[in-house]
């Protein structure tokens, strides 16, 4: 395996060619948009769907019953319990991923996203949350 130096225009930066691969070494000053900042942004949107879902029903389709209790309703929320988990997996991984390039001196991009990613479920949460207290508060004035 032969390795050669191709020297760039600009001072500070080389690459090295392995078998015809070009490999970057030294700081890249182009805006990078990691792939899982943009997972995030993607999966911000599905929750976002799910969301709605939830909040209208079963029925905001016009394909299911109407009852909130039935098969469907389940299903509906056991898929948004589930991009929960995902959501807020993807969002740890992508804000590990923003913070070694923040590190790195390299300027990145979908940091919005990322945070989003985590604050969504986060806000979802605390709903869920809340609405379960009420419940129970409820249930113990009777």
């Amino acid at each position: 395996m032969k390795a050669h130096i191709i020297l760039h225009g600009t001072a500070g930066r080389a690459a090295i060619d392995f078998a015809g691969i070009v490999w970057h070494i030294g700081l890249s000053m182009d805006e990078r948009h990691p792939g899982i900042a943009r997972a995030c942004f993607h999966l911000n949107w599905i929750f976002l769907a799910f969301w709605a879902l939830y909040l209208l029903g079963p029925d905001a389709t016009g394909l299911l019953g109407t009852e909130r209790s039935g098969p469907a309703y389940g299903i509906l929320s056991a898929g948004l319990f589930l991009i929960h988990f995902v959501l807020i997996s993807t969002g740890i991984i992508a804000l590990f991923v923003v913070i070694i390039e923040v590190h790195a001196g390299r300027p990145v991009r979908g940091l919005a996203s990322v945070i989003a990613a985590l604050a969504l479920p986060m806000a979802s949460f605390l709903y869920f949350a809340a609405r379960y207290l009420s419940a129970v508060r409820r249930f113990l004035e009777q």
